[in-house]
């Protein structure tokens, strides 16, 4: 590929011709919004994993376990149906041991979750499942099998599977 030099052809295009304000009472054009593309990766994820969370919270709210929180449904995913550690959970949620405190014995009251001693390490605990609580999992997963059906419904089969490959691999 050869690059000109000349000024005409790399300078930018003029600036679009100046418009007067409209007369007063006047109504202006509705307002376009910029396109998605607009948007930074993490914007771009952000708004994606936002919506994903919703709609999964609207499974949660139609089914029997509607009493789980969008903070609950967070911690449970975060724990991927293993054995966790309280400190573990705070960094993964980028939230305080406090708050992960909080949050696990509500769980523990409702029954979905326990607290054992860790075999490794003495002097600590993990978080563990109970059996309904492994049913609470099985629901959800379910919930996300459905809200994976209907994007694949919007965007094809072919592209959720890409999308899946794109996010699951090595980004160093």
């Amino acid at each position: 590929m050869i690059l000109s030099t000349r000024v005409d052809e790399i300078a930018p295009p003029p600036d679009p011709p100046h418009r007067p304000a409209p007369p007063p009472g006047a109504t202006c054009p509705p307002h376009r919004p910029r396109p998605r593309m607009a948007a930074n990766l993490k914007q771009l994820l952000l708004a994606r994993s936002d919506w994903f969370a919703r709609e999964i919270m609207s499974g949660v709210r139609r089914s029997e376990y509607a009493y789980i929180t969008p903070a609950q449904s967070r911690l449970l995913a975060h724990m991927g149906g293993k054995p966790t550690s309280m400190s573990e959970l705070a960094r993964r949620l980028a939230i305080s041991r406090q708050a992960v405190h909080k949050t696990v014995a509500e769980l523990v009251r409702r029954g979905i979750l326990e607290i054992r001693e860790d075999p490794e390490r003495r002097n600590a605990k993990l978080v563990v499942y109970t059996e309904r609580g492994r049913q609470v999992n099985r629901a959800g997963a379910q919930i996300i099998e459905r809200v994976e059906e209907r994007i694949s419904a919007r965007i094809g089969r072919e592209r959720l599977d890409e999308l899946k490959t794109l996010l699951a691999a090595d980004w160093g």
